[in-house]
């Protein structure tokens, strides 16, 4: 609790669906059982915050049935000072960082916000990054392009969490060294999870792109700025109209005409403008692999992460 800078009674904010308190108390007892440092508890207490923000639609995170759950990004310096893993094997095990702060908030939204498996959390099936909720850091130092914290509005030198509303991850592995294979085989790797399973075209929610740095620099030497690949993504990155059965071409498109989304060459769009794609650069230098994670039911949001939040 010391280490949160906060008193104990201070909450941090009501988890959904019990809207109960997330006093800085209650956080520090989740990050105890989940083998936490004391040194964490600012990422967590903002992790917290952004999970409670609206836009999270938290309430629906912790009760559909779709299987949704959070994942954290972490950008700044403190992902060095902290020993947050943002290189090889960063989604996987080996980093007590990682492993523990994602499964503290977990433990927080099940203890605290009420979403016990199977009782409140209706999904049927879930899936393994809802177990511990995904937490990784982004590879500053070895991407083209400014880190995702900057894209938000934040400086450089700011330790920032973002929470994710993610509810699937699937590789996307190349064994070409030809840029413009990579930037093709990534583009369309994205696509396979195109609207067309059973949700109005586009996912009104992000599509995340996780790209290892070998990847990054050889797309990047295509599309030097993120702008440019998140523009080619939209215009790309689409699923045929006949992938959808004949009674839901028409509604499909009478959608994308409502939200001003064109449908060239019967191809969908899988989100509705090129600033839905969140573009990360995590990993190690070993292979071509990138990422896509599909987002459900809520938005982006981040919070700064304070050393001393109470000063």
């Amino acid at each position: 609790m010391a280490a949160s800078g906060l008193p104990a009674d201070h909450a941090v904010g009501d988890i959904p669906p019990l809207n109960a308190a997330a006093t800085v108390e209650k956080i520090a007892v989740n990050a105890v059982m989940a083998g936490c440092p004391p040194e964490v508890m600012p990422v967590l207490v903002a992790a917290i915050d952004a999970f409670c923000d609206p836009q999270m639609n938290a309430h629906g995170v912790q009760t559909t049935t779709n299987p949704v759950g959070p994942m954290l990004v972490v950008n700044g310096p403190i992902r060095n000072r902290l020993g947050f893993n943002f290189g090889a094997g960063c989604f996987g095990p080996g980093s007590h960082t990682n492993a523990t702060v994602g499964r503290a908030l977990r433990l927080a939204l099940v203890n605290i916000g009420g979403a016990t498996p199977g009782e409140v959390d209706k999904a049927p099936l879930g899936w393994p990054g809802k177990a511990t909720s995904l937490c990784v850091a982004e590879n500053e130092e070895a991407s083209p392009w400014p880190p995702y914290h900057v894209d938000l509005g934040f400086k450089a030198d700011e330790d920032v969490v973002t929470v994710l509303a993610v509810n699937g991850m699937w590789p996307i592995t190349d064994m070409h060294h030809e840029a413009e294979q990579v930037l093709h085989h990534v583009t369309h790797g994205l696509a396979i999870s195109g609207p067309c399973g059973g949700h109005d075209a586009p996912n009104p929610f992000p599509t995340v792109l996780v790209m290892s740095p070998v990847i990054a620099e050889m797309v990047a030497g295509l599309l030097p700025t993120k702008q440019e690949l998140q523009e080619h993504l939209f215009a790309e990155a689409r699923v045929p109209l006949d992938f959808y059965p004949p009674y839901r071409r028409q509604p499909t498109r009478d959608v994308l005409e409502k939200m001003g989304v064109a449908v060239e060459n019967d191809r969908v769009p899988i989100v509705p403008s090129a600033d839905y794609f969140v573009v990360l650069v995590a990993g190690g230098a070993g292979g071509l692999q990138s990422a896509g994670l599909s987002c459900m039911l809520g938005m982006p949001s981040s919070r700064p992460i304070l050393s001393d939040p109470g000063g």
